[in-house]
C-alpha cells in the first residue's frame, strides 16, 4: 500500500476537514487546499494567521485514488489551467465541474498581475496567457472538493 503525505496551513488542528467552508474566490475554487510541502503548508498558515501557525499532516492511501470512483481534475501550468484559475478568482457566474480532487498549481503574484490586466484594461484571457511564465509555477496543491473525497484524508499529525 503505497501513501501520500499531504499538509494543510491553519490556526488550528483540522480532524475531519470540510470542503465547503473557505472563501470564494481562491484558485480552484470553495476547496480544502492541501500541498505537499509542508513548508509552504506553514508559510500559507503564518501569511494568513499569523505567528502560531498549525500544518496539519494527513495521510492518503494512493489505492483509494484508483479505484475509478473519484472523479480528478490534474492540471499542468498551462493556458488551461490558468483560465480554470481566472474563473473561479473572477467570474462570479462561473461554476466549477463537480470534481473531488483538483491538483495543480499553486498561482502567485505573477498570475494576479496578467489577470489584473484584464481586469483594468478590458484585455483578454487570449491576450494575456502568452505573457504568463508558466515555467514559473512548481508548488503543486490538491484541493479536495467533496464530502467522499475528504473523508479520504487521515490526520496523521
Amino acid at each position: 500500500m503505497a501513501n501520500i503525505y499531504l499538509y494543510h496551513g491553519s490556526n488550528q488542528r483540522i480532524e475531519s476537514p470540510k470542503w465547503n467552508i473557505g472563501e470564494e474566490g481562491r484558485d480552484f475554487g470553495r476547496c480544502f487546499y492541501t500541498t505537499y510541502d509542508r513548508r509552504t503548508a506553514r508559510d500559507w498558515a503564518k501569511k494568513n494567521f499569523g505567528d502560531n501557525p498549525i500544518v496539519n499532516k494527513y495521510v492518503l492511501d494512493l489505492e483509494k485514488l484508483t479505484d475509478g470512483t473519484l472523479r480528478i481534475k490534474r492540471f499542468n501550468a498551462d493556458a488551461e489551467w490558468a483560465e480554470f484559475v481566472w474563473k473561479n478568482r473572477y467570474d462570479r457566474k462561473y461554476r466549477r465541474p463537480d470534481y473531488d480532487i483538483i491538483i495543480g498549481p499553486m498561482a502567485d503574484r505573477g498570475l494576479k498581475k496578467q489577470f489584473m490586466k484584464m481586469r483594468t484594461e478590458g484585455k483578454s484571457f487570449a491576450e494575456v496567457a502568452p505573457f504568463i511564465h508558466y515555467d514559473r509555477f512548481q508548488s503543486m496543491q490538491v484541493c479536495f472538493c467533496s464530502d467522499y473525497a475528504v473523508r479520504m484524508l487521515d490526520l496523521i499529525e
